[in-house]
């Protein structure tokens, strides 16, 4: 009884792991590159223009987001 506490606790851990990924990746990874100037400055180094870094940078945290829910998927274990 005691085991399926902890993977229910692992499992909401995960969950909350897994929101926080989504609100990085859908919302202040964007509105950082909106409302900060020395973002914008650290993204003109690489070469990209506001609406390239725009779309590209969310994509960063996204990468990481797929490759936590194929760990989330895997660790369940269900079919």
């Amino acid at each position: 009884m005691e085991s399926d506490a902890d993977d229910s606790e692992q499992s909401n851990r995960a969950h909350w792991v897994l929101i926080g990924s989504l609100l990085v990746a859908l919302i202040a990874v964007p509105w950082a590159l909106i409302l900060l100037p020395s973002v914008r400055g650290v993204v003109g180094l690489f070469g990209l223009t506001f609406r390239d870094a725009y779309l590209v940078v969310p994509l960063i945290p996204a990468l990481g987001l797929g490759a936590l829910a194929v760990w989330t998927a895997i660790r369940s274990g269900d079919p």
